[in-house]
């Protein structure tokens, strides 16, 4: 009889646990206003001291995305506040840096529609590839 409740009570925690880190991504992706599947988080940099952290997340989404790309120059956007924090990163972890050279293989193509937000310290790049239904989040606060 023990052991089943405390199967049970670990199963129940697990659910949990699962679901908090689910809905933790999805709010992370909250701008998109997309119904968002197959959330990854591809990268988690060491946190620091207070709020910093650069992390990335790959997604598809189910039915359409529209980012209005008219307002901004997305290799301008990526030069300037994301590329050089993810060639640092990069030096630390191999399989960053394959991603980075996949997303810039596609950034050249351009074959992304983007989203920037820089909102309060918090900066916020999504990438979407419309052919493929894959997309990219880098989220860096400092």
């Amino acid at each position: 009889m023990k052991k089943s409740i405390i199967l049970i009570l670990i199963l129940v925690a697990c659910i949990f646990a699962f679901n908090h880190f689910a809905q933790n991504n999805r709010n992370e992706l909250s701008e998109l206003q997309a119904p968002v599947q197959n959330i990854k988080l591809e990268y988690k940099s060491e946190r620091g001291f207070g709020n910093d952290k650069f992390d990335i997340y790959s997604f598809s989404v189910e039915g359409e995305i529209n980012f209005n790309n008219e307002d901004s120059n997305l290799e301008a956007i990526y030069q300037k506040e994301f590329r050089n924090i993810l060639n640092i990163e990069s030096k630390k972890n191999e399989e960053l840096k394959e991603k980075q050279n996949q997303i810039e293989n596609l950034l050249e193509e351009k074959r992304f529609v983007h989203k920037f937000i820089n909102l309060e310290g918090t900066k916020k790049l999504y990438l979407y590839d419309l052919v493929s239904n894959k997309g990219y989040c880098f989220i860096l606060i400092i």
